[in-house]
């Protein structure tokens, strides 16, 4: 059977020198749809859950209304949708169905008036519960999730609810409005549940970015989507990350023995999968040496083709070389200071929660460093100013917090 996907694997040196220690060495792993002008778009599954609490009201409303209008008009007559509206009460106000009367759900959208506080647990599980009406492992299903607030001490619910969706194939799209609700809590929701996560910081984005989760789920090629990569003896997997359509640290659920086991979700026909390994290799003789083989499971349910897997092997030159063996490959390299960014943003954020305030400094100044070898002048400039944050107040601020966290996970969109 012809495959639907292809892998290319870039390693960051292709050659190693021949020594008496250990190395480190990294792979990217690229995954393509292989003919996306030949694409069938699958039927989705659409669940909107949508914030009505009070701080919704004015410009926000009106946005999200035509957003979601947008939304209905855009899908598929053998699409289904859910519209659930959430405050400190949840309501369904359009359940599980077919698209047969857009008018109709159109017009129970636009009667929905901002009240009351934000409980968003209770708002994604009735959201939740309509897209399960609907599931089918034949369809697109997701979720978006949309708030301006912080939720009522229930976050451990809200990402129990991600985790068994992400496990049983709903993936929940999380996006934050403004600057007042808790981007821990939005990006584990997406990233727990192979969905993507967005900061809107004008509302008049908000239906931007409502077009891109449609035309990315009419643009899936391959859904249930998993990479093993087994390694050879002796070599040690250390890290593991996912790259699109954010980078995410998945090395803790990936990393187990000698091998790399990750569930990436479904493959958007246009920008695929990325992932990048690191890994130890232990001393080896001049020549040709095998690192391991990567596997990627998939269906591709709009082809009648379930469990297909592509593989392909891990390679590099140890040689007495030492000019080749200091050449890099820029593509792979690229891929690992965009995710060294984001490492180091992480890690001052949890330093700076920690009130470790010089440690914070040190690493956000990395961070910026790194950013500004990388051309992006713009997150650069905000990590700055955080520092300068640090240093007045010993905390970051609540839109430079959002502005770094989302802007080093999205590096790797430059990519495609």
């Amino acid at each position: 059977m012809k495959n639907e996907l292809n892998i290319r694997c870039v390693m960051s040196k292709d050659a190693l020198m021949v020594t008496r220690a250990e190395q480190a060495v990294y792979a990217l792993v690229d995954i393509k749809a292989v003919s996306s002008g030949q694409h069938r778009t699958m039927p989705a599954n659409f669940g909107l859950v949508l914030d009505r609490s009070g701080s919704m009201d004015g410009e926000k409303m009106e946005n999200l209304k035509e957003a979601a209008g947008y939304v209905v008009d855009h899908l598929n007559e053998n699409d289904l949708v859910s519209v659930t509206v959430f405050d400190d009460q949840v309501e369904t106000i359009i359940p599980n169905q077919p698209l047969k009367d857009r008018e109709e759900v159109k017009s129970r959208l636009g009667s929905v008036i901002p009240r009351g506080g934000t409980q968003i647990s209770d708002g994604l599980k009735a959201g939740l519960a309509e897209a399960w009406k609907g599931f089918s492992k034949d369809r697109v299903n997701r979720i978006l999730l949309l708030t301006d607030g912080q939720t009522w001490d229930d976050e451990a619910a809200c990402l129990a609810l991600a985790d068994e969706a992400g496990s049983k194939g709903i993936a929940v799209t999380s996006i934050g409005i403004g600057e007042e609700w808790n981007e821990k809590l939005l990006l584990q929701l997406a990233e727990r549940s192979h969905g993507n996560s967005h900061w809107i910081q004008n509302p008049i984005a908000i239906l931007d970015v409502f077009r891109q989760e449609v035309e990315g789920a009419q643009s899936v090629a391959a859904t249930n989507l998993s990479m093993t990569a087994r390694m050879s003896p002796g070599v040690k997997p250390v890290k593991a990350y996912a790259t699109m359509p954010m980078i995410s640290d998945v090395s803790t659920k990936a990393v187990n023995g000698q091998n790399i086991m990750a569930d990436l979700g479904s493959l958007d026909s246009r920008r695929g999968q990325a992932m990048l390994i690191e890994v130890r290799v232990p001393p080896q003789k001049a020549g040709k040496f095998r690192l391991g083989q990567v596997e990627v499971t998939y269906d591709a349910p709009s082809r009648g083709i379930k469990g297909q897997s592509v593989k392909a092997d891990l390679f590099v030159m140890f040689t007495d070389d030492a000019a080749a063996a200091a050449k890099v490959n820029a593509e792979a390299m690229n891929l690992v200071e965009k995710v060294s960014a984001f490492k180091l943003q992480t890690r001052a954020l949890t330093e700076a929660e920690a009130g470790n305030i010089a440690a914070a400094t040190q690493k956000l100044q990395s961070a910026a460093t790194v950013l500004l070898n990388l051309g992006e002048d713009e997150l650069a400039e905000a990590a700055e100013k955080e520092i300068l944050s640090l240093k007045r107040t010993g905390a970051f601020t609540a839109a430079g917090t959002k502005k770094l966290e989302y802007g080093t996970r999205k590096l790797t969109q430059a990519l495609k």
